[in-house]
């Protein structure tokens, strides 16, 4: 599944300095919060600050709660949902961007409430943006879910509709979410070539 991944994504790869299939597997493996829980309170802070509405919607109240969230249910997740990948600058010092693949992402009451998996905690600090880093981590991500046998993953935005078009992803509907106009989107994996 891997190989599929790299071969469709070979150049946005190569701009990050990975030129085989071995260097695309160790990265994803490498790279996941996992071994980088120095790195919690940062994104906990950045995932509050970007989605509260959204953390309150799941009963998380405050950076506290966030961030125990993310220690409890995230960071040590490798092969099983729920996943928080991170990327780091090129000095391998300061946290460029997230991505992350849930069992959900949006709560009870939700016409998607029983849909899995969800991408969610895309971001990109400021000062890494129209890098290619958030393509980066979206394609990672979606290798994960390949590697995990997914078929499709789901997402929701409020304003990156043409990005994840340009990635694959279709709307499947906009609809409002805690308060917000928001497009559910979805790509589905051509399973043909597993």
């Amino acid at each position: 599944m891997a190989k599929i991944f790299y071969e469709q994504w070979q150049n946005t790869y190569h701009a990050f300095g990975l030129y085989n299939l071995e260097d695309v597997i160790r990265d994803i493996k490498d790279n996941h919060a996992l071994h980088k829980q120095e790195y919690i309170e940062e994104m906990a802070k950045i995932f509050y600050e970007q989605w509260q509405n959204t953390y309150h919607a799941f009963g998380l109240y405050n950076l506290e709660d966030v961030i125990r969230d993310i220690k409890d249910n995230h960071a040590c997740n490798y092969d099983q949902l729920p996943i928080l990948a991170i990327a780091l600058d090129n000095n391998n010092q300061n946290l460029a961007a997230t991505a992350g693949l849930e069992k959900c992402d949006v709560p009870a009451g939700n016409p998607y409430y029983n849909t899995t998996p969800w991408m969610a905690c895309v971001y990109t600090k400021p000062e890494y943006r129209g890098e290619g880093v958030a393509t980066y981590m979206i394609n990672k991500i979606l290798a994960v879910a390949k590697q995990l046998n997914y078929t499709h993953v789901w997402l929701w935005t409020e304003n990156a509709t043409s990005l994840y078009e340009k990635l694959g992803f279709h709307i499947v509907e906009k609809i409002k979410h805690i308060g917000m106009d928001i497009t559910i989107m979805r790509i589905d994996f051509d399973t043909s070539a597993y």
